[in-house]
């Protein structure tokens, strides 16, 4: 008897797909060593912190993989190029110091996982391999060689560029938990590993490949005007940039608009996002597709009403607790006192573990820094 939906949360049912993404059934599959290694315990104790990162990242590493996400495979050349979401010579070499930048970086050990700067070359910033050199080259040529001037298709741009590098990781994020249950198939059998990560990990994915469905769907129909976006300027430069895509939980009121957590959505819809500086200023791209009017047009329309303060406030916040692909410039995080540090970090951590979230409520540190803080402007 198939399983309902509440026991596919915590079970994988014989006749789905394998986890293990060999496209076989579970129980023609995986199934028999998962129970057969069931007692085996996954035991990670004789690892010191500095080898658990150097697996977590190795194992990060062998999830990447080369596809183009151009619309046109027809037109597609042979070399897929690491292409950089947030553009290199217009915005990263805007906010770099000597050629680098900083990321926020995850540091495991065996109590918990921990957050801290990590300086990157500006050319490897923001990078994945997900367009041939024919799509990243011709595809983008409106917001490459144009200055941006809020033109529809300029916003369906920024905004495909910083989904598709979301729906990259969604993919390799899903390829590590494949690699994990090949290496220890008896974690199939394990409910919380089932529902806190190989569900998740199965939702978002499926909310990708729709997502990016809409997005063809604009693109191929020459509709632009079907993504609805909010733009707004800055009379000065910011010293970060990001390019992202996520779906929000909560509008600016807290009533919960997706619950990100259920089962019961069938989809929930992202929206995207670009901040950037250009000369003097700055350029905040906020965009969703209409079909999605009825989960975002009434948050989009309180966004509309802030004023520069307060959304400068607001973005403060949505920036750190939902997106992952930003990048500071060397100045910002410098002139930062170790106790805005300390609350970035954990801030950052916060979306994901309660006790850091607890912990700043405590002390008075949550969200205590301001990422649009007014640095001398470049000449």
């Amino acid at each position: 008897m198939p399983l309902n939906k509440e026991e596919r949360m915590e079970k994988i049912d014989p006749y789905e797909p394998c986890p293990c993404g060999s496209e076989k059934n579970f129980k023609y599959c995986c199934y028999q060593q998962a129970r057969i290694r069931r007692n085996s315990s996954i035991n990670l104790k004789e690892y010191t912190n500095s080898r658990l990162n150097h697996e977590a990242s190795k194992n990060w590493d062998n999830t990447d993989f080369k596809v183009c996400l151009g619309f046109n495979p027809e037109e597609c050349r042979p070399l897929i190029k690491s292409a950089h979401a947030i553009q290199n010579n217009r915005i990263l070499n805007r906010i770099s110091e000597n050629g680098h930048v900083y990321t926020i970086s995850s540091k495991l050990s065996k109590k918990a996982m921990d957050a801290d700067f990590k300086k990157v070359s500006k050319n490897k910033a923001s990078t994945f391999f997900g367009f041939c050199d024919y799509h990243d080259t011709e595809l983008f040529k409106p917001i490459e060689h144009e200055e941006y001037t809020g033109d529809p298709i300029q916003n369906f741009l920024f905004a495909f560029r910083g989904f598709c590098l979301e729906y990259h990781r969604k993919i390799r994020k899903m390829n590590s938990i494949r690699n994990f249950f090949k290496r220890y198939p008896q974690a199939m059998l394990n409910p919380s590993i089932i529902t806190n990560s190989y569900r998740i990990a199965e939702f978002d994915l499926s909310d990708s490949k729709t997502g990016y469905e809409a997005f063809k769907e604009v693109y191929t129909n020459g509709n632009f005007e079907d993504l609805v976006t909010l733009n707004r300027s800055l009379n000065y430069e910011v010293e970060f940039a990001i390019s992202s895509a996520f779906a929000v939980k909560d509008d600016l009121l807290g009533k919960e608009i997706n619950n990100i957590f259920g089962i019961e959505t069938e989809i929930i819809p992202y929206i995207c996002i670009n901040i950037f500086p250009v000369q003097n200023q700055t350029t905040i791209i906020l965009s969703y597709h209409k079909k999605y009017e009825k989960v975002y047009k009434e948050y989009f329309e309180q966004i509309k009403a802030l004023t520069d303060s307060q959304l400068e406030k607001y973005l403060n916040f949505l920036i750190i607790n939902y997106t992952e692909n930003v990048f500071f410039s060397p100045r910002l995080i410098d002139a930062m006192s170790e106790r805005e540090k300390n609350s970035l970090l954990k801030s950052f951590q916060s979306s994901m573990q309660l006790d850091k979230r607890l912990e700043l409520l405590k002390e008075d540190q949550f969200f205590k820094f301001n990422l649009f803080q007014q640095q001398k402007q470049q000449v």
